[in-house]
């Protein structure tokens, strides 16, 4: 497994422990450099992250990255021919940006491909892709849906959560051969991870037994959250990238610190099943 780098971060105010300003070029070129030499050598980003995309391509110029970035959310009143054509549209609108630093596309939303619409999207962009020598794949929170697509799309890689109190990831490509590559974000929750137990359940009040879990956790193991967050992980089957994101250059020295010397440690007694304190999109507002 290695580190790969989001860039959300530097397009938008992100996470629910996110800084308050955003990274001058001149410091995101800092992280990217320092990034790069540390072995981290795949970006994530996407349309939607604010500007960053259309800026990511000037900003690791003469830096060698490949480029995962994504299709946004198809629009529901177009057929499937639209459907495809929309995406083949955006797809080279990502290509323009970023050149041939394009690894990948994902959808945004992998129920796109799993609708009505999704035979007819998935066999357009995939002859796209192929042309283009770019990979397509899916970003989605559903386990279970993007492993459905690996078996029935055949997509090449695909984004979901994981972290110590969301291990659905672990064991998604069981019994799936070839492999395809499959890359771990929201490794801290948001942050919500990494801040101090008062704080976080202040923030995500409904997840406080989760929490309590965790701390008492990481003071049993002797480790700090981010030492604790990284080693569960490590643990992980069959997952190729631990996607992280920082919003400045200190964060990513102690991440790619703590990831070289910390040892896998399977910890399913964290495993949180409820909903509204794994997934940040119920949490509602939580940035105060």
């Amino acid at each position: 497994m290695q580190l790969s780098l989001g860039t959300v971060q530097f397009g938008l105010r992100y996470g629910i422990a996110g800084g308050k300003q955003l990274l001058a070029d001149d410091d995101i070129r800092d992280v990217l450099d320092f990034a790069f030499r540390h072995g981290i050598h795949t970006l994530d980003t996407a349309p939607a992250y604010g500007d960053i995309e259309g800026r990511l391509g000037s900003l690791c110029d003469g830096i060698a990255f490949r480029i995962v970035s994504k299709i946004p959310p198809l629009p529901g009143d177009l057929d499937d021919m639209e459907a495809g054509e929309w995406a083949i549209e955006s797809a080279r609108t990502s290509r323009s940006r970023l050149g041939n630093k394009l690894y990948a596309l994902l959808f945004h939303r992998a129920e796109d491909l799993l609708g009505p619409r999704g035979a007819a999207v998935s066999d357009a962009i995939g002859r796209w892709g192929r042309a283009e020598g770019i990979l397509i794949g899916a970003s989605g929170y559903d386990a279970g849906a993007v492993r459905s697509l690996f078996v029935t799309r055949r997509i090449s890689l695909a984004q979901l959560p994981g972290n110590a109190l969301d291990q659905r990831i672990d064991g998604v490509l069981e019994a799936i051969e070839p492999k395809p590559e499959l890359y771990l974000r929201s490794a801290f929750l948001q942050g919500l991870l990494l801040l101090p137990l008062e704080d976080a359940i202040k923030r995500v009040p409904v997840a406080k037994f989760a929490l309590q879990q965790w701390h008492q956790w990481l003071a049993n193991h002797r480790l700090s959250p981010v030492h604790g967050a990284l080693s569960i992980i490590k643990a992980f089957s069959d997952v190729a990238s631990c996607l992280v994101g920082v919003d400045n250059k200190g964060q990513l020295e102690e991440i790619t610190d703590a990831w070289q010397i910390v040892k896998p440690i399977s910890a399913k007694e964290l495993w949180c099943n409820d909903p509204q304190s794994i997934d940040p999109r119920l949490w509602g507002d939580v940035t105060q």
